[in-house]
């Protein structure tokens, strides 16, 4: 059993808590936060964990076996580092952190002290975008492959995600997810063109829209707002068939029950079948954990979202803000 400390115990620490708590061979050990609230509902949630306020107090605490970090983005570079030193793995919340120089620290760091360091890109471990990338893989699609995806929303939740020193804003916290599913698909990003515009009194960009390059002449269209009321659209097109989730015009056989989920394939002719891909019940939160549980003990490897692939995502997101603010196309550097 592995005795988990979480440094970070609002909205997203207690949604890990959750998942970890859920995965055999995992303990929610103890937590940390500054805020006596949230202090207060893990401490409810959890009873017999150790519950500190400063997260130095629980790297103090020899029982704990490794570290969940859930802070706002700005504090994961020093809080990484923490733990690390502290001569534990360490599994931290997307964006890995808001600057490439931050996630070269940390890498460094991790080399000197030859601990594990994890990303929580979720989507990595989520059966649904999986199921999208074997379709773009397997050539269905045709190459080059355009990702487009579109969303927007009046963001009303913790007013740091909005913060541009500590949140960074829609395009590094949300889309983030994106940035690295799109290397994960099509390879090392290359060059960002983008533009943005300002729809809210937050300090963040809360409204911007992107085209990253990648080989082979792929790319991904972001344009996301955390400022306007809008929709959410998400599609995968190449010059054989497009590529959209859920069943399209289609029904899927009463016999499937819940047991899958469904992307629509249409090809040029409008003719339209389903990729299907099964459910077992466990969130991209269980599955991220539990490779979290055996990348520690040794029974896989590799990790499938290291720091040394995440700072890539970063980058873009970098790349996508100096694009916006000098209006001239980037190269994406890590």
């Amino acid at each position: 059993m592995l005795n988990i400390g979480f440094i970070g115990l609002g909205g997203m620490g207690l949604y890990q808590c959750d998942a970890f708590n859920d995965t055999r061979g995992l303990k929610v050990f103890a937590g940390a936060d500054l805020a006596a609230a949230s202090r207060k509902k893990f401490a409810a949630q959890y009873p017999t964990a150790r519950v500190h306020q400063d997260h130095h107090d629980l790297l103090a605490d020899t029982d704990v076996d490794a570290v969940v970090v859930a802070t706002p983005s700005a504090f994961h570079k020093p809080q990484v580092i923490d733990v690390m030193r502290s001569g534990r793995p360490v599994m931290t919340e997307k964006p890995m952190a808001l600057k490439v120089t931050d996630c070269h620290r940390m890498l460094d760091v991790a080399a000197k002290t030859k601990q594990k360091l994890m990303v929580a890109h979720c989507r990595r471990y989520d059966p649904d975008w999986g199921a999208m990338a074997k379709v773009v893989a397997d050539g269905t699609l045709g190459r080059p492959i355009l990702w487009r995806h579109m969303m927007a929303t009046v963001f009303r939740v913790a007013p740091w995600f909005l913060d541009k020193k500590i949140g960074g804003g829609p395009m590094i916290d949300g889309a983030v997810h994106n940035h690295d599913f799109a290397n994960l698909m099509f390879g090392k990003p290359e060059a960002v063109q983008a533009g943005s515009i300002k729809l809210s009194k937050s300090s963040a960009v809360d409204t911007a829209t992107a085209i990253v390059h990648y080989p082979r002449g792929n790319q991904m269209m972001l344009s996301w707002s955390w400022g306007a009321h809008g929709s959410n659209a998400f599609d995968v097109l190449g010059p054989r068939a497009g590529l959209t989730n859920g069943t399209g015009q289609l029904t899927p056989p009463k016999s499937d029950g819940d047991r899958y989920g469904y992307w629509c394939v249409t090809d040029d002719n409008r003719r339209q079948r389903l990729i299907k891909y099964r459910r077992d019940g466990k969130s991209m939160y269980h599955r991220q954990a539990e490779h979290f549980r055996d990348w520690i003990n040794g029974k896989v490897k590799r990790c499938n979202t290291p720091g040394t692939t995440a700072i890539q995502a970063v980058a873009v997101a970098e790349a996508i803000f100096k694009s916006a603010e000098k209006g001239t196309t980037q190269k994406v550097k890590w």
